[in-house]
């Protein structure tokens, strides 16, 4: 069976290898393409909400309307400061576009070119084509909650914080040895510093627009932090995946420890078929921690830490949670981690 998934995984990589190398070639052609029409093409509704010297750019795709969880994001934000400019990668309803419009300072209907990182630059393009340099720039998209608390205090930490690309999690790439840290792209901040270089604008304006899921995550959500570091800027990052490692590797609660171990077996069968046999024969989940240290520590198990059991992921302080993830929010319900959640968020966790 253990085979049988790494082979099944290693021809999925393949193919998704293979389906991305027209983009390589495309995505600066369709970037010309859709620059060319954006005067025709891109909606721009100025909103109620006035600018701000900090703004946050959040990149929407409407299926059924705007849930309640993300006017409270918008909130959030307007709480601390913070001017909104929401980019959506579908046609919005009327009433949807005037409901936003309340609450931000602009409303950008846009192709769905380019995924999340396409709505990214369409919004700072927006923003600096009609003059405004903000000191300080937040990127979100919807597949997160966040916050999941009203008293949250991430955007403050994330203020504070020197460098210069900042996020909710920095995660890394090990190959060979080496790590390739990233921030995670669905929730970035940029500092003052990096946001007044020419280097800024021009990766946004030069960046080509892809409509490959695995090229965008290699070459935009890793690339960007690369291509930051390359020029001497800093990565950072509310939780680091070595913190998450050696949090795991040094846990001392058998009961915590089998909570994470069968949750992690109905989220991934590919890390079930490690844990699982271990499981069967009877083995104390620190034993079976310590046994699987190795894979742990390269990354080979729990590889992805927002996924992961979350009562772990609310312990090591990520202060949002991904959308989608029923698993997950049905094992925080159970255990009556949500009685404190922001109500639009606990409602529809429960939906």
């Amino acid at each position: 069976m253990a085979l049988f998934l790494k082979v099944r995984k290693e021809l999925g990589r393949w193919r998704a290898k293979l389906s991305s190398v027209p983009w390589m070639f495309l995505g600066a052609v369709q970037r010309r393409d859709y620059d060319s029409g954006r005067p025709h093409s891109v909606k721009i509704t100025l909103g109620k909400q006035p600018i701000a010297d900090d703004v946050a750019i959040l990149v929407i795709f409407p299926r059924a309307g705007i849930p309640a969880s993300t006017f409270s994001t918008l909130a959030h934000f307007a709480r601390h400061g913070i001017a909104c400019v929401v980019v959506s990668n579908a046609p919005l309803r009327e009433e949807d576009r005037e409901r936003l419009g309340e609450a931000t300072h602009l409303v950008i209907e846009r192709p769905n070119l380019g995924y999340d990182f396409g709505g990214f630059r369409e919004g700072i393009l927006t923003l600096f084509e009609r003059g405004v340099r903000p000191r300080m720039l937040f990127l979100m998209n919807d597949s997160l909650w966040f916050p999941l608390r009203t008293d949250c205090d991430a955007l403050a930490r994330c203020r504070q914080a020197p460098e210069d690309v900042f996020g909710f999690l920095l995660n890394g790439v090990p190959r060979f040895g080496v790590s390739r840290d990233y921030v995670q792209s669905y929730f970035l901040r940029f500092s003052p510093r990096l946001l007044a270089s020419e280097e800024f604008l021009a990766f946004w304006r030069d960046m080509p627009l892809i409509d490959n899921k695995h090229l965008v995550v290699r070459r935009l959500e890793r690339g960007l932090s690369r291509h930051f570091v390359r020029r001497g800027y800093t990565l950072g990052a509310l939780v680091h995946w070595r913190t998450v490692i050696d949090r795991l590797m040094t846990l001392d609660d058998p009961d915590k420890l089998s909570r994470i171990f069968a949750y992690q077996c109905r989220l991934n069968p590919k890390d079930a078929a490690r844990l699982q046999p271990l499981i069967d024969k009877g083995w104390s989940p620190l034993r079976i921690r310590d046994a699987l240290a190795g894979p742990i520590r390269r990354k080979r198990l729990f590889a992805s830490f927002p996924l992961m059991h979350p009562e772990f992921v609310l312990e090591l302080g990520l202060p949002a949670l991904k959308r989608k993830l029923p698993i997950q929010y049905r094992e925080l319900v159970r255990l009556g981690l949500d009685t404190d959640f922001e109500p639009a968020v606990r409602a529809e966790m429960r939906l």
